[in-house]
């Protein structure tokens, strides 16, 4: 899922804040001219407020026309400064959800939401930025969110190819080759984005191009691309001016936990996590309150950052009310940890040998180790190897035998431990015959057997010395059995071939 953020007069917005005391007249900006010289040179409105749109201008129109129409229209002077500083404050405002991001204009950002979970896209509707309106918008691609953010029927809400088709064919003016492809659109009298989606793609592209093809891919939402994402400060500092003194915990930890949102994103796109956490409260009477606080571990996530320092805040006795808040991180390798079922991370690294004595205390040291099979053909025959950090003496490592390959395709669920059986046989120059199988769990005739595969081993040793012969059989029930004789006479069941 992506969503698109949306500032619409982004630069009448950061001009105005300034001028504080105009913003309830119209007022509009021109963009910076690339013929100063040139006094005939005409160049239209960049952006106008709500107010001088409600007199029916709008950004796009000559500042003649517009005069006309609106004649107490204010031009206000373009402020990059106040206009860089008004992204980085949405941009801010992003990263508190993800730090997946993208500026794809000067006041659209898109977001990729597939790592954030469910409460992080209810918190769209939260976002907020002082003296403006911020718009959302959601969709399956980033390109179909852009689209939708740009109109106000579609905005707020999660949209798909047909939520957009009643939008104007203007709105696509954005994307690339716009500047070919519109005029050749509107000639054919194409007013609307589903007039375009209607449209043969195969025959579309024929006529005028590639572009016009992945077009109409983009609007079937056909194609997620990639975004480019946005990398993050490299400082995490944060400050916070307050507009109005805070004289209670409550409303200070809600901030806090803005500001914790932010870092935490921050973060997870440095693939970092925060050892220290650094807070600063400037005070009403001029003093302020710095505390840098040791967090136990390694930590991420902003509900588990926002932990300590509530703690911390609960037993504080401030002498007056809070004005500005300063948070500040010091980074540090996060510390591997099993957050899931699949993973295969160790949730404790610093307590694994501290585990494994305990392991060792309660078994004894000849049942914890690494199973190592043993250079022997007799079946389950492995030797333990200590683990790395037991407090075990390492043994020197076993010969590691080749990869084995199967006899049969069919695959043997063993019994472990074996299961004793009584067998009816006959005698045989070669061992005994197992004729029928009268207890276990699938007794029965042998109506097939293959066998005997005669194993031993040691025989050097006559305390270790071992002889089995073992037998494939399918009794009457047609499973597939494995049957091994121990002599001088004893029958067990070694598995079932399933």
């Amino acid at each position: 899922m992506f969503a698109a953020l949306h500032l619409p007069d982004l630069p009448v917005i950061a001009a105005l804040r300034s001028s504080p005391a105009l913003r309830q007249r119209p007022c509009a900006v021109m963009p910076v001219s690339q013929r100063p010289d040139d006094p005939k040179e005409k160049l239209p409105l960049l952006a106008v407020n709500a107010v001088a749109r409600g007199t029916g201008i709008a950004a796009g129109w000559p500042l003649n026309r517009a005069r006309v129409r609106c004649p107490g229209l204010e031009l206000l002077p373009r402020q990059p400064v106040a206009e860089a500083a008004l992204l980085a404050e949405l941009i801010e405002q992003a990263e508190s959800l993800t730090p997946d991001l993208e500026i794809t204009a000067p006041d659209t950002l898109l977001l990729d939401l597939s790592r954030a979970g469910t409460g992080r896209v209810v918190q769209l509707a939260d976002l907020f930025l002082p003296d403006a309106d911020l718009h959302h918008a959601l969709a399956a691609t980033p390109d179909l969110a852009r689209l939708a953010v740009l109109d106000d029927a579609t905005r707020g809400e999660f949209n798909t190819p047909p939520d957009v088709a009643g939008l104007p064919l203007a709105r696509l003016s954005a994307w690339n080759g716009a500047s070919e492809l519109m005029p050749l659109l509107g000639l054919w009298g194409l007013a609307t984005v589903g007039d375009f989606q209607r449209l043969p793609r195969q025959a579309l592209a024929e006529r005028l191009g590639p572009v016009a093809g992945h077009w109409h891919d983009l609007v079937h939402g056909r194609v997620c691309r990639l975004l480019r994402l946005h990398r993050p400060p490299p400082s995490f500092f944060q400050s916070l001016a307050l507009e109005e003194p805070l004289h209670l915990i409550e409303p200070l930890i809600f901030l806090l936990k803005k500001l914790l949102h932010t870092l935490s994103a921050r973060l997870a796109a440095r693939h970092l996590a925060a050892g220290e956490l650094k807070l600063k409260l400037q005070l009403e009477c001029g003093e302020s309150l710095t505390r840098q606080l040791r967090l136990p571990e390694p930590l991420i996530e902003a509900g588990h950052l926002l932990r300590p320092l509530q703690t911390h805040l609960e037993t504080v006795r401030l002498r007056s009310a809070v004005i500005g808040v300063e948070l500040d991180a010091t980074p540090t390798a996060p510390t591997t940890a099993q957050r899931e079922w699949f993973g295969r991370q160790l949730s404790q690294p610093e307590r694994w040998a501290e585990t494994l004595a305990q392991a060792i205390a309660l078994l004894g040291p000849e049942r914890v180790g690494i199973p190592v099979p043993s250079a022997s053909h007799r079946p389950d025959a492995f030797t333990l190897r200590p683990p790395p950090g037991s407090l075990v003496q390492t043994l020197p490592e076993p010969v590691s035998l080749l990869a084995i390959q199967p006899s049969t395709s069919v695959p043997l669920r063993r019994f472990r431990p074996p299961r004793p059986v009584s067998v009816a046989f006959d005698s045989h120059p070669q061992g005994p015959w197992p004729l029928a199988l009268l207890s276990g769990p699938h007794p029965g005739e042998i109506v097939d057997r293959r066998g005997p595969f005669v194993a031993s081993g040691h025989w050097w040793n006559p305390q270790a010395r071992w002889q089995r012969q073992e037998w494939d059989v399918q009794v009457a029930s047609r499973h597939l059995l494995r049957l091994v004789f121990l002599p001088p006479a004893g029958w067990q069941l070694d598995g079932i071939y399933a």
